[in-house]
């Protein structure tokens, strides 16, 4: 997927990954004998997704006895495979990053394949002001009114390229340092100040992998960067799905999962923790790790003794919306109209449209924050009816091929409310001080609050340092 902001909601891991994952946990349990016995665990996980999978799993091989409970009729979480379409796409945690080593630990152990995909020629073909041009005329197409300094720059690039002068963080941590919070401010401003022109912020909030340039916070971008320059390697996809990870990785747990038990309600105190299902039933434990999303962790009642910063990251941190449209084509007609297969458009109900195989051909659009929401506003038999037609309008070899299978909103799912978090401008310092927060009976973790990586293997790293503070307190 061409462009940075086409990889950002891709983000890869780190060589410090690496060394955290060689560094044994303590396999003792620090739950008093009489606590155990009061108790119907040790510990409670809230989410089956990878946070409180890999979090299960080291108290599990610590000798603790787990109480995972999960939302949904399935494990994954955010690791979401649509194994009823053809091709069985992936909805979530789409790419495997060079850099993801606990994943590729774990999936080893668990004997789970990974594929690097055949390589396409790359770039994009634009759809911008009604007009479809390649990257080799966008420089002189009429509807490329850029200023004159920022014409040679293609529209997906438009980002990276203004950055590109910008102090980078040497280490992907370093978004954690007060020293760098100068750059915790909207993009929009940080863009202003490296003399971007409207059009190319226009452009460029086409298709950001955030709400908007106004919201979204320069220091996320630079955090994102970070993580892909320690990377080394392909991407690479799981084989199957990647539903197919989590899937093992809850087979191989002496715990059973309890599927469709959401949760109304979390209490701490000082002698452990208890929760409330919806169902009314009551689990209690010494500790218990939350892994919910604070997007939808908002519509669970705690009560807990948080600190600030972290009671206004669960009030406040800001999700991606994303909506995609899966769609069936009748061949791939990507191979014989001679353009790049993937389209990136200022259409906002076309967004991006991803090829995701040939056989069976299909394809994905991708929309998000604004126009996302105004595609989750229709009817979704009318929103695909306009994007196929669109898609087609910009791409005529397309034309009769397309059907649409399904549409699907990550902003709509209860339990999730967004497909991944990012840093909302002024937020890093909170964040920050959440994702170093062990608390002492709750515990919190999921991407949201990984320190060093950031989607799946951030997923993976909070659980492992969730589990940590548990074994150690």
């Amino acid at each position: 997927m061409p462009g940075l902001m086409g990889k950002i909601h891709q983000p890869v891991g780190s060589r410090h990954a690496e060394v955290a994952m060689k560094a044994p946990l303590p396999l003792t349990s620090p739950v008093p004998r009489q606590s155990r016995s009061q108790a119907e665990a040790d510990v409670i996980v809230i989410g089956a997704g990878l946070a409180g999978l890999n979090a299960t799993m080291l108290l599990e091989q610590a000798g603790l006895r787990v109480a995972l409970v999960e939302a949904r009729d399935h494990v994954g979480g955010r690791m979401l495979t649509l194994d009823d379409l053809p091709g069985r796409p992936d909805a979530g945690g789409i790419q495997v990053g060079p850099g993801y080593a606990r994943f590729h630990a774990i999936a080893d152990r668990l004997g789970v394949e990974r594929f690097v995909p055949t390589s396409s020629e790359g770039g994009s073909l634009y759809h911008i002001g009604g007009a479809t041009i390649t990257a080799g005329q966008w420089p002189s197409a009429a509807q490329n009114v850029l200023a004159r300094g920022e014409k040679w720059r293609l529209p997906d690039l438009l980002l990276f390229s203004f950055l590109e002068g910008l102090p980078s963080l040497d280490l992907p941590t370093q978004w954690m340092d007060a020293q760098f919070s100068a750059f915790d401010v909207p993009l929009l401003e940080t863009l202003k100040a490296c003399g971007a022109s409207d059009q190319a912020i226009r452009l460029i909030d086409a298709n950001l992998n955030g709400y908007s340039v106004a919201t979204l916070s320069t220091l996320h971008v630079l955090r994102t960067l970070a993580i892909f320059r320690g990377a080394r390697g392909p991407v690479q996809f799981v084989r199957g799905g990647s539903q197919r990870m989590t899937d093992a990785m809850a087979a191989a747990l002496k715990t059973d999962v309890q599927l469709d038990s959401p949760v109304a309600a979390i209490t701490a105190q000082k002698d452990g923790t208890r929760i409330t299902l919806i169902n009314g039933r009551q689990i209690s434990a010494a500790h218990c790790i939350c892994t919910v999303p604070f997007a939808a962790l908002r519509e669970i009642k705690i009560s807990a003794g948080l600190p600030s910063p972290v009671n206004r990251m669960i009030a406040n941190l800001p999700y991606t919306h994303a909506t995609f449209a899966y769609i069936a084509a009748s061949e791939p007609f990507w191979r014989s109209d001679g353009f790049a297969e993937t389209l990136w458009s200022d259409d906002p109900m076309i967004g991006r449209i991803f090829v995701l195989g040939d056989e069976p051909a299909m394809l994905k659009a991708w929309l998000n924050g604004p126009a996302a929401d105004r595609i989750d506003s229709m009817d979704p038999v009318t929103a695909g009816v306009e994007i196929i037609r669109r898609i087609e309008s910009a791409r005529p070899s397309a034309k009769g091929k397309l059907q649409l299978l399904r549409m699907y909103s990550w902003q709509k799912d209860r339990y999730a409310r967004g497909i991944y978090h990012h840093i909302g401008a002024g937020q890093a310092a909170d964040l920050a001080a959440a994702a170093r927060y062990t608390g002492h009976r709750l515990h919190f973790a999921g991407e949201h609050l990984a320190q060093t990586s950031s989607g799946i293997e951030g997923a993976l790293e909070s659980g492992e340092r969730a589990a940590r503070a548990v074994l150690a307190s």
